[in-house]
């Protein structure tokens, strides 16, 4: 399916969640924090944030259509579970052993033979939980606010699906309610994670052979209309037929309390749930597959509650100790246990430890999710190929399949998204030539990129920066010849926010004839951004009529992101080089109809122009970094930014470039 202008205004409504109720401003006032987007204090839907049963058929739906892929056929019948900690990134882990046994290293996830690290982003940039979750269940990456749906909004077969149409049990645990956007990316296919209604309703046609979390609110009234069997308590759950599916549990009115303040008499831990959920679905001679989420890791997170969150990432380790305890028990069968997460949360980092019990020194960058790597732990050989790797979350999918399939995994090519990675966008265009004299390893720019496709613009930037400190502006020629703009014949004069403010601080000298800027692409303290957010310290900046003006420039939507060692914060960058090699770093989308306004799309035969500069936060201080570089090693004074070279692209009226990317002159 082709991309129309149409149809991306469509996406980026859901990627927008347009029709998700306004989260709460989870901001830091600290100035390293930036403004996230997706900040429900629950990703998954907070409490106030497969597919069809295996052995039995539920009248699961079959809405998918055709997807061309293979027939599952297991061979072993195989025992295959799915943890995903809901926020936990690698510090996380660290936290919780520290907390727990007051060393590193002492969780059962960090015994499994096979560890890797695991990309989250998504097409809207750094992800929610409803797009990271249907990349794990179907191996596409998608926008964030969609389940189980691809690029174009169209429904995939999840994982779940696919093991029932095999001919086995299926079942999902979690401590959110179950309609919440992690467990239901495994159960249906929706544009909307906020629309309670039309996921109870497909959940209901969809049910796995077990089912245990929060959500009676919710499903309770609507489990009336099925045959299921519903339970409401430990007992209850301990008493039901072994046989009974589908069997669904639903422990509190929507999600389950924090660990630390005490669960009710009457509600299961998740260590016992997944006990529970394993007898049941172990008795399967054909096998099974078993999704669990440990939500409230992510939470706690968003509140940067350290009380909170090292406990819940203990009990999310009890929960798999489970499940590993009972590795032995599978044998004869392809067993395979994968623990990972949707995304990392609140960029928590974690300092001195006490004694076991004790809350670690706990730090937070902010209350929203970050593009960070998270952990990947598995056991079973089929994830012996991945064992150190850095690999995209749409390879977990691959992974489950192959122990689905007792097959060795191939896996995918890392999807073309937001994400630092820039590979995808071409080769470097032009490199640095001068040493930063912003402190090596903190702000450097060492190489940029110039691509395009019919979704819009996309600009990398191989280097590192400063979070904290520092900003990077990308000035943008949208009409490259006609002299138009900031460094012809426009001054700026809109002070009233802070990367307005940077900008009008700036005078451009063009040295080019028919250069002038029209547009910017900035970001103040390493913020990165989603689709859709509207921030203070970063984004795209119009200033030429009609879509803004030189005392009012306007907000428009673009996509921020980085790899995730690029960003120095409070140390040198993990992945910074000597000067010009650096690779990866910041990667900037643009979509088409955000940069040509009412047009939509660039006139056939359009060239752009960029020119990227590093400078301190409050523009008074430039560095020696501009890409293309300076002619000399100095920087220039803010009130006179000499640009003599860009980096253009000539684009078709559908956004597609004619031809690669180039220095000019």
């Amino acid at each position: 399916m082709r991309l129309t202008p149409a149809s991306l205004g469509r996406i980026t409504a859901f990627a927008l969640g347009a029709c998700a109720p306004e989260p709460p401003d989870l901001r830091p006032t600290d100035p390293g924090g930036g403004s996230g987007g997706d900040t429900d204090t629950d990703d998954t839907d907070p409490p106030v944030d497969d597919t069809g049963g295996g052995t039995d058929d539920t009248g699961g739906t079959d809405d998918t259509g055709d997807s061309g892929e293979p027939v599952l056929d297991p061979p072993n019948h195989p025992a295959v579970v799915l943890f995903v900690g809901d926020g936990m990134g690698f510090e996380h882990v660290r936290g919780g052993s520290l907390f727990a046994t007051g060393a590193e290293g002492g969780l059962t996830v960090e015994s499994a033979p096979y560890q890797a690290s695991v990309i989250t982003a998504s097409y809207t940039g750094y992800t929610d939980s409803a797009a990271a979750a249907s990349a794990l269940a179907t191996g596409q990456k998608t926008w964030n606010g969609v389940l189980g749906m691809d690029r174009n909004v169209e429904p995939v077969p999840n994982i779940l699906e696919r093991a029932r149409d095999a001919g086995l049990a299926t079942g999902v645990v979690s401590t959110d309610e179950l309609i919440g956007a992690t467990p239901s990316a495994f159960v249906v296919h929706q544009p909307n994670r906020g629309d309670k209604t039309a996921i109870t309703e497909e959940w209901m046609t969809a049910l796995p052979d077990v089912s245990l979390g929060g959500g009676a609110l919710n499903l309770g009234p609507a489990l009336e209309e099925t045959d299921a069997t519903v339970v409401f308590t430990a007992e209850e759950l301990a008493a039901a037929d072994v046989a009974a599916f589908p069997l669904v549990g639903l422990f509190s009115d929507i999600t389950f309390p924090f660990v630390a303040d005490g669960y009710e008499e009457h509600q299961p831990s998740l260590a016992e749930l997944v006990d529970a959920a394993l007898t049941r679905l172990e008795a399967d001679e054909e096998g099974f597959v078993l999704v669990v989420e440990g939500a409230r890791i992510d939470h706690a997170s968003h509140f940067n509650q350290e009380e909170n969150v090292h406990a819940e990432t203990v009990a999310f380790d009890e929960a798999v100790a489970v499940a590993v305890a009972r590795l032995e028990s599978w044998e004869g069968r392809d067993a395979a246990i994968f623990v990972t997460a949707d995304h990392e949360c609140g960029g928590l980092s974690v300092g001195e430890a006490g004694a076991a019990g004790e809350i670690p020194e706990t730090s937070w960058r902010w209350g929203d999710h970050t593009n960070a790597d998270v952990p990947l732990y598995a056991w079973g050989e089929v994830a012996a190929g991945v064992h150190g790797e850095r690999i995209d979350n749409t390879a977990i999918y691959t992974l489950l399949e192959a122990a689905l399939l007792t097959s060795d995994p191939t896996l995918p090519e890392r999807p073309s998204v937001p994400d630092g990675e820039l590979d995808d966008l071409g080769s470097v265009v032009v490199s640095q030539t001068w040493e930063t004299d912003f402190g090596v390893g903190y702000t450097q720019l060492d190489g940029l990129r110039l691509s395009a496709d019919e979704w819009g613009l996309k600009v990398g930037l191989d280097g590192v920066f400063n979070d904290g400190a520092d900003a990077v502006v990308i000035w943008v020629d949208r009409d490259y010849g006609e002299g138009t703009g900031v460094g012809a014949d426009l001054v700026l004069t809109d002070t009233e926010g802070l990367l307005d403010s940077v900008l009008t601080a700036l005078s451009i000298d063009a040295e080019l004839p028919g250069l002038g800027f029209d547009a910017a692409i900035g970001q103040v303290d390493g913020t990165y951004i989603r689709l859709g957010n509207h921030i203070d310290e970063g984004g795209l900046r119009h200033f030429s009529e009609p879509e803004g003006a030189h005392d009012d420039l306007s907000w428009r939507s673009v996509v921020l992101n980085f790899d995730s060692g690029n960003l120095a914060r409070g140390a040198e960058a993990a992945d910074t080089a000597a000067t010009g090699l650096t690779e990866h770093g910041l990667e900037a989308w643009v979509p088409w109809s955000e940069l040509y306004g009412a047009e939509g799309l660039p006139v056939d035969g359009s060239t752009l122009a960029v020119f990227a500069q590093a400078l301190n936060r409050d523009a008074t201080t430039l560095s020696n970094q501009a890409l293309p570089p300076f002619a000399s090693e100095v920087a220039p004074g803010s009130e006179a930014v000499p640009v003599a070279a860009v980096v253009v692209l000539e684009v078709d009226g559908d956004g597609l470039p004619l031809g690669g990317a180039s220095l000019a002159p």
